[in-house]
């Protein structure tokens, strides 16, 4: 017998050295599979139908029999579904954090899958926390005591409605060895029995590594995969890595998508209805971030959004709470919800570079609409939503350099309002009366805050000194008045403001 004929009998023995058949899914002659399969039940080991399932690059459905089959891309290092509208979010029983993933072997084939059917939740609440960014020990105690307890509290004081949570990246900042205190500080039982879904951020890719896909490893082998998506009521919600990494150093990076996940953005939002509203959760903002002339798809997704009933997006990155971009495609207008951090200014007391308080986004929703939208502090009251100061004021934080506002007039009050776009209203009231002229915008710098960073604090980095459109300002009819604004937001919640921040009230009221 020839070598030849040998050889070409031993490759063609299913079993022996791996030849493809339905048995085995597919595999090579280094026992690597090529094909992926499996079948996703229900707990009384119904088939469901219609489940989307990905290994990251490409999406299929189950069908009648709930199986999928999926050929594997050589890349690919987790397959997952997405979890349906009437299915519960399976959790790890050991981190409580979202498991609707397995890991890939290099010779296993099938992998099936259990869901929990419920009712679809038309009406549900959805927590977005932006940048925890934690470098040592002293900040995840932070994270846990401050952000993490403040969400427990929220959610076991407000149960009307069935609440989920995302982060939005940065889950630390370049301190990948914080992952295991990460995970248990984001546990089910910390944040009152919540799911709390994960993004990657450019501080959550590992450096130096040989490519971006690389630099994602270590933040998959604690969170899962890095783009993957799952329903709640009639909102689908899509999770994407928009970090383009260079994998040598910490600012290697710009925003983007590469061309193999606008693949599977394309792919995983065919499999959506049309009437449903989508939320892309991202961590680098398209505003200011995504360039259409430098490529990464910012086009090519918002015109993806675009095709959908109504479609937001959700950022982080900024350090600061911004509502106020609206983009255009189509014709259909897509907004940008850009998330305050629960870090704030890098765990530099409890405030933002803008002046806003360490804190989350809290997002309603029924059916395809955001019924309710704030930014709540941590550990303040969500009525906390303006702080307002004396515009002739100077701040210097106990430092040598004075601060001031955009306007300075001694009769003129300042008003930071945080969570403010172009739908609210503000009416202002001096000694108790209306007055007839009302607040007006101004983009500036909050002094009070300017000066906490660099007279208290002492930082160096230009990243506090920004200046932001949230700002406000009044000029008092009667000298001497007292002021109280009231501000209403386009959701009906009216909040209001009196007190005057001192120039020694220094944000750093934490222990």
């Amino acid at each position: 017998m020839s070598i030849r004929l040998w050889l070409s009998i031993c490759i063609c023995m299913p079993g022996l050295y791996g030849c493809s058949s339905e048995s085995d899914g597919g595999t090579d002659l280094f026992g690597n599979t090529t094909e992926l399969h499996g079948y996703i039940r229900d707990a009384s080991g119904n088939a469901i139908q219609g489940v989307v399932v990905s290994d990251g690059y490409s999406c299929t459905a189950t069908d009648a029999a709930g199986r999928y089959t999926l050929k594997r891309d050589p890349s690919a290092y987790y397959v997952y579904y997405s979890t349906p509208a009437d299915c519960k979010v399976e959790v790890d029983p050991s981190t409580g954090l979202p498991l609707f993933y397995q890991r890939l072997s290099k010779s296993q084939a099938q992998y099936d899958f259990t869901l929990t059917r419920q009712p679809v939740e038309t009406k549900f609440r959805m927590l977005a926390i932006g940048d925890p960014q934690v470098t040592t020990t002293a900040q995840v105690y932070r994270f846990e005591q401050e952000t993490v307890a403040d969400i427990k509290s929220y959610v076991e004081t407000e149960t009307d409605l069935p609440t989920y949570a995302i982060t939005l990246g940065d889950i630390v900042g370049n301190k990948w060895e914080l992952y295991p205190n990460m995970v248990k500080a984001m546990s089910r039982s910390k944040t009152g029995g919540i799911p709390l879904f994960q993004t990657i951020g450019n501080h959550d890719h590992e450096y130096p590594q040989v490519t971006d896909v690389a630099a994602q490893r270590i933040y998959e082998s604690y969170f899962g995969p890095v783009n993957y998506s799952f329903t709640r009521g009639d909102v689908h919600f899509v999770s994407m890595d928009d970090i383009i990494h260079g994998a040598t150093a910490s600012d290697d990076y710009k925003g983007g998508f590469l061309d193999w996940q606008y693949e599977w953005l394309k792919q995983d939002l065919s499999y959506v209805p049309k009437e449903q509203m989508v939320i892309l959760c991202i961590h680098i903002p398209f505003r200011n971030s995504f360039s259409a002339s430098d490529g990464g798809y910012y086009d090519e997704v918002l015109a993806l959004l675009a095709q959908f009933k109504e479609a937001h997006v959700f950022a982080a990155h900024t350090h600061n709470n911004n509502t106020s971009y609206v983009h255009t495609s189509g014709g259909k207008q897509i907004r940008e919800h850009i998330v305050g951090t629960s870090c704030g200014a890098w765990w530099h007391g409890t405030i933002c570079v803008d002046g806003a308080p360490n804190g989350y986004g809290i997002y309603e929703f029924d059916g395809t609409q955001i019924t309710n939208a704030l930014y709540k502090g941590t550990r303040y009251d969500e009525t906390f939503q303006i702080r307002l100061y004396n515009a002739s004021d100077k701040f210097t934080g106990g430092g040598s350099t004075v601060y001031r506002f955009g306007v300075t007039g001694e009769n003129q009050v300042i008003a930071n309002i945080w969570n403010a776009d172009e739908r609210w209203t503000f009416d202002v009231y001096e000694n108790g009366v209306k007055s007839s002229s009302g607040l007006k915008r101004m983009t500036m710098i909050d002094a009070w805050a300017k000066a906490f960073f660099y007279g208290y604090c002492k930082v160096t980095s230009s990243s506090y000194g920004n200046s932001y459109a949230h700002m406000y300002y009044y000029t008092r009819t009667t000298p001497g008045s007292t002021v109280r604004v009231v501000a209403r937001d386009s959701y009906g919640n009216e909040f209001e403001q009196s007190e005057i921040t001192s120039t020694t009230d220094y944000p750093n009221n934490y222990y």
